[in-house]
């Protein structure tokens, strides 16, 4: 090919391309991309459509469940509004109650289990839930309402439990001396730290003497008058009594609570309680009573009515109470541990409360159990709600009489009224009965506990104090155990002291009381 030869700027001009040519053959060379830019666009619209298709096929399926699954839920709402139930009927009451928590678990739930509902759809369900949701609770639990005028909500309800932990003592007058010993010791020996709630049911039920002296034992101590929370007319409470437990924890501002009788009596620091892993997995801690009574089918015929057509629990199943009715008694309510953060326990305690509501516990429930202690566990158990039992019935702590040491016929007690307990480690725990020798006859002095041994079935109840016949290869001694010695050496001190701090009140005590006043008060 000859080269041309640039002789001027114009040669220059007329060997580049022409401005058109130029433009024709770069257009030519864009088509193709100018096609696949299209093509993709195509393919990302067409993808678009059938994402929104899907999606919007999705969030139909969601709209169309939700729809029957409400509408359902919200039939048997109703139905459980308008139903009315015989007042022995606890099971069918019980049912009832699972309404409420189906209604609230469908609300609490809603976005996890229908993700695709738009949020208008979402806020209407919402609304139909908590306007059914308070409908029914009203109907089931119109005791938790102070003033009928203003109905509490369940979430007002719980807003109240703002506290991490704490522990709830109801004493009355005549349990006074016995709540000084506990507050002192589990305060000044054990290093109990956070609040503590002395709950009493009326000016009358705790003069305020002795709700200030109470006060003094620890700036962590309060005293909480029940009356001023619930419907008094339907609790009836008043003055005290087994009923008050239920009502105070429901009250009470803790989110983890303990509630114990002020003559329980801790061996270690109550905190401990919180690491059972039965509680951790149930937001439960309950203890046995003693096995007593064998056989005395009053109450286990009653229940068994009462559970006729249900599946026990794995709890229950296990139990001898239920399967051979080894004793009268199944729980003792010295001792009971909630963690009130849990939906679960919150509803379990409502329907424990109503068994404790004053018609109800006079007509029913208090006719069949002894007291309240058995409407703890029932209700959980009605509820289908878990809970948990400590495995082993109530030990015994005292001393040895009759030591059998020659394996001759005299048999060996322990003669205590002192329900025993051990952690979940198998180290002793608590007892029940007072920090005295005899909680009836104060003028013994104070438990000096040299022995202690696991429940069996040969209680003898005849006689006062209560003894347990045991077999000395059950029977554990505290007198090698140093730590032991010392923690109830201080305890007996602490009690002392503060017993010391308060004369008079104790001096009016025992001038009530049926037992003798000691002789280093007279």
């Amino acid at each position: 090919m000859m080269r041309r030869e640039i002789t001027s700027v114009a040669s220059l001009r007329e060997g580049l391309p022409s401005a058109s040519r130029s433009s024709r053959r770069g257009l030519g060379r864009r088509i193709p991309l100018l096609l696949f830019a299209a093509t993709i666009c195509f393919a990302l619209t067409v993808l678009l459509r059938r994402s929104n298709t899907k999606e919007a096929v999705a969030g139909a399926a969601d709209l169309e469940a939700a729809d029957q699954r409400l509408l359902k839920v919200l039939v048997k709402t109703k139905e459980a509004i308008q139903q009315e139930t015989p007042l022995e009927d606890i099971a069918a009451f019980a049912d009832r109650a699972k309404v409420l928590m189906e209604l609230d678990e469908f609300g609490s739930k809603l976005n996890e289990t229908y993700p695709r509902l738009n949020a208008s759809t979402k806020a209407l369900y919402s609304r139909s839930v908590y306007h059914h949701h308070q409908q029914l609770l009203q109907s089931l639990y119109p005791y938790i309402n102070k003033n009928p005028q203003m109905p509490r909500t369940l979430s007002g309800l719980r807003a109240r439990y703002t506290v991490p932990r704490g522990i709830i003592v109801p004493v009355g007058n005549d349990q006074f001396i016995y709540a000084v010993h506990l507050l002192a010791t589990i305060v000044h020996t054990h290093g109990v730290n956070f609040p503590i709630h002395v709950v009493y049911a009326g000016n009358d039920d705790l003069v305020p003497e002795k709700r200030a002296a109470l006060r003094s034992i620890s700036p962590n101590i309060d005293t909480v008058d029940i009356l001023n929370y619930f419907d008094e007319e339907l609790v009836g409470i008043h003055g005290g009594g087994w009923a008050i437990k239920v009502f105070a924890i429901l009250a009470s501002p803790f989110q983890e609570v303990i509630i114990a009788d002020a003559d329980a009596v801790f061996v270690q620091n109550p905190e401990v309680m919180f690491d059972d892993p039965g509680y951790n997995a149930t937001g439960t801690l309950f203890f046995r009573d003693r096995e007593i009574f064998p056989g005395d089918g009053q109450v286990h015929e009653w229940f068994h009515g009462v559970m006729k057509g249900r599946e026990p629990s794995a709890q229950l199943a296990s139990s001898r109470w239920w399967t051979d009715m080894a004793s009268r008694e199944e729980m003792e309510s010295g001792v009971v541990v909630f963690d009130k953060r849990r939906t679960s326990v919150v509803y379990g305690l409502l329907y424990a409360g109503w068994l404790n509501t004053r018609v109800v516990r006079e007509e029913v429930t208090y006719k069949n159990t002894y007291g309240d202690k058995e409407s703890f566990w029932m209700a959980f158990e009605l509820c289908g709600l878990p809970y948990h039992l400590d495995r082993e019935y109530a030990g015994i702590i005292g001393q040895l009489t009759h030591t059998d040491t020659k394996s001759h016929s005299i048999d060996t007690f322990i003669q205590s009224d002192h329900l025993f307990h051990l952690d979940h480690k198998g180290r002793p725990l608590w007892w029940n009965g007072s920090l005295f020798q005899e909680k009836r006859v104060k003028d013994r002095g104070y438990l000096i506990a040299t022995h202690w041994a696991p429940g069996t079935v040969d209680w003898i109840c005849d006689t006062e104090p209560w003894s347990m016949r045991v077999d000395m290869r059950d029977v554990r001694s505290l007198q090698s155990d140093a730590n032991f010695t010392r923690v109830l050496t201080d305890m007996i001190g602490s009690a002392i002291f503060w017993e010391g701090r308060f004369p008079q009140l104790l001096e009016r005590h025992y001038a009530t009381d049926s037992t003798t006043m000691p002789q280093r008060w007279r």
